[in-house]
């Protein structure tokens, strides 16, 4: 008989203690993308692969998850990688932006390989910590263009790119729907990083040239912390709602204008709404998005997306095929009107949109690569180079490359940082002005 690879997957889930996670099938209820996609993926890999994968899921909190999953609980990550290792895992998996010098330290002393997996950008410190780590075997980046910023950096000789699972069974819809015309959608967490402030400035030029417009907003600044302090129209933290929010959707005697509706947070609800929804936006900033959940759930209810031209929304949304990415507030607000006004080119793009998903994100085809990346590490087979994306938007990797391909032949340049580094500390040294 063939031996099960053993697989220890740390799901961080404290912030949510009463969220029902026992169907993921049924998508997202209403947490952190990172957090859902995380269950998931070993959810699903328990499902399809168990008579190869024993899959154990440790979690802050074991209420309320999978009752198919063997799950144990771990107050925190370390925690965590001891169960795993105490178990009888061979691998532990984890979220890089979990990672801490505790842990460097542990998995310096574990038999237990791991795998860490970046759903958000990144740490500099402790990049360079996972890949001097001789335990982690792997850095799974969950987008190409979150992979290819990194491939100048030496973590990139351990890294690979699999894009989070989706299920798109339950938000395709059962019959053609007849839209309006004249409704815009927002989902996402209402903090400044997921950009929602951008659309809301931009909206009184959506309204005057279009007035019957209708914004829906789906999402509540208690999206990633259900104990987060709201302000005082209950959808943000009161200095985002104040600074950000309020001043460009409210009327004269200071309450929300009509044309707009916070539903606040979802979770199945908010098929029917995306499904009905003419435009669905999504974080116009593009700042934090490596694989935008928010941004396949709008495509696979058949609903073309207008977002900005960055980052993950590049791996997510098909520019002028699923919908429309663009480079500033003008651009957010033409292409909106765009397609509000010409409800044919919205259709096919939300046909499309439905397509896309399913041909590049559908769960089953992503849990397989997971399982053949399993399957590698147990074997101690080093992950494979992956080939560059090339798009329109965004030219500026290839210069990444470049360097990597400069450093990988001469020695002397191989401690040279690397370009988002550089371009991080000078990110942060401009705010210190």
């Amino acid at each position: 008989m063939i031996k099960k690879i053993k697989v220890g997957f740390y799901v961080y889930n404290k912030h949510y203690p009463n969220v029902d996670l026992r169907f993921p099938e049924q998508g997202n209820p209403g947490i952190g993308g990172s957090e859902f996609t995380e269950l998931a993926t070993a959810y699903y890999l328990n499902k399809l692969y168990s008579e190869k994968i024993e899959v154990l899921v440790i979690a802050n909190i074991i209420d309320f998850l999978p009752p198919s999953l063997n799950v144990y609980h771990a107050d925190n990550i370390v925690d965590a990688a001891e169960k795993s290792e105490r178990q009888g895992c061979d691998i532990f998996v984890f979220r890089t932006v979990l990672w801490t010098e505790e842990l460097y330290q542990k998995l310096g002393q574990m038999e237990i390989k791991a795998i860490a997996r970046s759903t958000n950008y990144f740490n500099i410190h402790a990049l360079n910590q996972i890949t001097d780590c001789s335990k982690i075997k792997c850095h799974v980046c969950t987008g190409q263009e979150q992979l290819d910023i990194l491939r100048d950096h030496k973590i990139f000789n351990k890294s690979i790119r699999i894009f989070d699972p989706f299920n798109i069974e339950h938000f395709v819809p059962k019959h053609e729907i007849l839209k309006q015309g004249n409704t815009v959608v927002f989902i996402g967490s209402l903090v400044f990083s997921k950009g929602f402030h951008v659309l809301a400035r931009v909206w009184s030029d959506i309204i005057k040239e279009k007035p019957e417009a209708k914004l829906i907003v789906i999402g509540s600044g208690k999206l990633y912390d259900r104990n987060q302090k709201l302000g005082k129209w209950g959808i943000a933290e009161e200095s985002y709602e104040a600074n950000y929010i309020r001043p460009f959707l409210s009327d004269e005697n200071g309450k929300l204008i009509e044309s707009v509706h916070f539903a606040g947070l979802l979770g199945m609800e908010k098929i029917e709404i995306l499904q009905n929804a003419d435009v669905g936006v999504v974080n116009p900033t593009g700042a934090t998005e490596v694989c935008p959940a928010s941004a396949l759930e709008i495509q696979a209810c058949g609903t073309p997306v207008v977002s900005v031209a960055k980052l993950g929304l590049l791996d997510t949304v098909v520019h002028q095929k699923t919908g429309l990415l663009g480079k500033s507030d003008k651009d957010l607000t033409k292409n909106i009107l765009y397609l509000l006004n010409n409800p044919q080119v919205a259709k096919q793009f939300g046909e499309n949109g439905i397509n896309f998903v399913r041909e590049n994100f559908d769960y089953q085809f992503i849990v397989k690569q997971w399982l053949e990346l399993l399957i590698d590490i147990y074997n101690d087979k080093p992950p494979q180079p992956q080939p560059m994306k090339q798009n329109y938007f965004y030219n500026a990797k290839f210069l990444v490359e470049g360097l990597r391909i400069i450093k990988k032949y001469i020695p002397l340049l191989r401690n040279f940082p690397a370009l988002f580094e550089i371009a991080m500390y000078a990110s942060w040294l401009k705010k210190l002005r």
